[in-house]
């Protein structure tokens, strides 16, 4: 059985400490805390003094915690067949267990006999999977190229059926003959086994597209391989276990204008004026903002969530950044927090915009690809959007001229302490980091 990481079980084990020593002692306060909390009810199997309420609250440290404990569980390749609705009910459980039984659990050993049962209760083994990836506008004839663990292969009618595909399947009909990335993977989640898989098989297309460019009689055109959507796994070596899954390509997909997306438009478009019409606001400035706008729209295209995020960066950059900035991700993080107080909007924690940010660095600095994920991806969106117009807002209130001066309002904040203050509760890493960028940042400003 695939065991947890050490980091992910040290993790909880400093979330329940936390809940067992310091939660029981505490209070929430909305006004501390609105910004950073979740209420839950507690499942009736848990015994609690129900006459005060049926629900759990979780805040500020607890509340961060707890998602980093989440987000820690959902990369555990051992829990990947949990549905994310699962995995979140399974640790809301365990969380208001730990919570209710506090003054048992207290006792570190007692503890850690809890975290086994729970992540044993959870885990499941992983299998050894083979996945068939079909090349689109290659054909290998007779021979067996071998990348790394990957073989390349023609399949005629007789190799598909020794595999496993049974001749009077529509899949039969639709890969037949054509060439054939065998890729060996492992996993609990068929579909998570297959989208790991076609990555593994785009670096293969990739190897053979920049292999095959070196022979002088080839031209691009030539390698324009691409991927089938239709695909085959099973367990390794076991034909009977055979699935199938199909991928549609990155298409556009039809959408009718309803009233309540009518609204959706009108809403945006009324928040962003200045940069739809000519004079409302300075050109080089009107063109700062669009650029940004185009940015976010390119990101929505692109298919590739590396590449969205790299495009979602430029356009939080071309609003809050400056070519002087040091620190560009710390500077941009924190120039966000104060956008959002500066008019009195929630936030999506600055920790999780820097984190994302250094995913956008490792990228384009070449040290990873395929790091970053769909939902991080819905995140930064939000963050990019409601940053184009929060800042449009201030710079019609203050009449701002250029960029120069909005990024002088952004830092000129009146409450910029409660702001520090903020990030110090918040207390992790990143935040830390952000905050003293900004306090360093303020040193230079004013010397």
């Amino acid at each position: 059985m695939n065991e947890i990481s050490t980091n992910t079980r040290n993790l909880i084990r400093k979330f329940c400490r936390k809940l067992t020593l310091e939660y029981p002692k505490d209070e929430f306060d909305f006004k501390r805390d609105f910004r950073c909390y979740m209420m839950n009810y507690v499942p009736d199997d848990i015994d609690i003094d129900r006459s005060k309420g049926d629900s759990f609250v979780l805040y500020g440290e607890y509340y961060r915690l707890y998602l980093n404990v989440l987000n820690e569980l959902r990369s555990e390749s051992a829990l990947e067949y949990l549905k994310d609705s699962e995995l979140k009910n399974a640790l809301w459980h365990f969380t208001c267990e730990i919570i209710s039984r506090y003054s048992v659990y207290k006792n570190t050993g007692k503890l850690k006999e809890k975290i086994d049962v729970f992540l044993s209760d959870i885990l499941r083994p992983l299998e050894e999977y083979e996945v068939l990836v079909p090349i689109l506008y290659l054909d290998a004839k007779d021979l067996e190229i071998k990348i790394g663990d990957v073989i390349v292969k023609k399949f005629d009618e007789m190799a598909l059926e020794e595999w496993g595909i049974r001749k009077d399947t529509i899949i039969f009909e639709e890969i037949v003959n054509k060439t054939m990335a065998i890729i060996p993977e492992k996993g609990n989640n068929p579909k998570l086994v297959c989208d790991r898989a076609r990555k593994k098989a785009d670096f293969v297309i990739r190897c053979l597209q920049v292999s095959i460019s070196t022979n002088s009689l080839t031209c691009d055109k030539n390698t324009l391989f691409k991927q089938d959507e239709n695909i085959c796994y099973r367990n390794k070596d076991t034909p009977s276990s055979v699935g199938g899954w199909w991928q549609s390509s990155y298409k556009p997909f039809p959408i009718d204008v309803t009233e309540d997306l009518e609204k959706s438009i009108n809403k945006f478009l009324s928040s962003v004026p200045e940069i739809l019409e000519e004079g409302k606001l300075p050109p080089k400035l009107r063109e700062q903002f669009r650029r940004a706008l185009t940015w976010i729209g390119r990101s929505i295209e692109e298919e590739d969530p590396d590449i969205k995020i790299i495009f979602l960066s430029m356009a939080l950059e071309a609003i809050l950044t400056r070519k002087s900035d040091k620190k560009k991700g710390e500077t941009l993080a924190y120039r966000m927090l104060l956008l959002h107080f500066h008019v009195d909007k929630p936030v999506t924690p600055p920790a999780n915009v820097l984190l994302i940010y250094e995913l956008r660095s490792k990228i384009v600095h070449g040290s990873e690809m395929g790091i970053a994920s769909h939902y991080e991806y819905l995140i930064i969106k939000q963050v990019a959007i409601e940053t184009l117009r929060y800042s449009l807002e201030i710079v019609r209130k203050e009449g701002l001229k250029n960029h120069a001066q909005l990024i002088e309002a952004i830092e000129s904040y009146n409450e910029i302490e409660k702001v520090l203050v903020w990030l110090e509760e918040h207390g992790d890493k990143k935040s830390l980091e952000i905050r003293d960028q900004m306090k360093q940042n303020r040193v230079q400003q004013s010397s």
